[in-house]
C-alpha cells in the first residue's frame, strides 16, 4: 500500500491530467525550520513520529476544490499550539447545566480535550472543528485520530469508557492522510 505522499504525488498527477475531479489542487507546503523546532520543544514527545517526520520531510498538506475553498488543511505548527492551548482551557460551561452532575461532566470533557492535540481542519466546517491526536489513547499502529468538533460534549463518556468504539477513527498518521484523499475524491 502507498504512503500518504505517494498517494498525495499521485493525486497531483490525476489532476494534471484529468478534468471534473471534485478537487482542483493539492500541495504540501515546508515548514519553516524555527516553526518546526517551536511545536518540537513544546509537543515533540507526544505527537506522532509518522506526523513529525511527514512535516519535516514534506510539510503541511492542502487541497482546495474546483471552487477554491480549502477542503483539508494541516494546521500549521503555531496553530497547532494555540488550538491545543484553547483545548486545555474551553468547554462552555453553560451547555452543560448548574448542577453537580452537570458540573462534573464538564470537569471531565475538559480533561479528555487537554489530551487532544488538533493538526487539521475538519473539511466542510466553518467553525473550530479538528482532526486531533489523542495522546491518551495509541495502538501498535500510532495514536488515534479522531473528529473533534467544537460542540461535540460527549467525548469524555465515549474516550473514557474501558472499550470505546473506535471504528469511525483512524490510528496512524499515514492511514488518516490516505482516508481523507480519499474521502476528498
Amino acid at each position: 500500500m502507498p504512503g500518504a505522499i505517494e498517494a498525495i504525488n499521485a493525486l497531483k498527477e490525476r489532476l494534471s491530467r484529468e478534468q471534473g475531479l471534485p478537487l482542483r489542487a493539492v500541495s504540501v507546503t515546508p515548514v519553516r525550520e524555527e516553526d518546526l523546532r517551536l511545536l518540537e520543544d513544546a509537543l515533540g514527545p507526544l505527537l506522532p513520529n509518522a506526523y513529525l517526520q511527514f512535516i519535516t520531510r514534506h510539510g503541511l498538506f492542502v487541497a482546495t476544490d474546483a471552487s477554491g475553498y480549502e477542503r483539508a488543511r494541516m494546521l500549521s505548527p503555531s496553530e497547532v499550539l494555540e488550538r491545543h492551548e484553547w483545548y486545555k482551557e474551553f468547554v462552555e460551561e453553560d451547555s452543560f447545566g448548574e448542577e453537580e452532575d452537570e458540573r462534573e461532566a464538564a470537569l471531565r470533557e475538559l480533561e479528555v480535550r487537554r489530551r487532544l492535540i488538533p493538526f487539521q481542519y475538519i473539511a466542510d466546517s466553518s467553525v473550530h472543528d479538528f482532526y486531533s491526536f489523542d495522546t491518551g489513547l495509541c495502538r501498535d499502529e500510532g495514536m488515534l485520530i479522531l473528529k473533534a468538533c467544537h460542540d461535540d460534549y460527549d467525548l469524555a463518556p465515549w474516550l473514557l469508557d474501558e472499550a470505546p468504539d473506535t471504528s469511525g477513527c483512524t490510528f496512524g498518521f499515514d492511514e488518516h492522510l490516505l482516508q481523507v484523499i480519499r474521502a476528498l475524491l
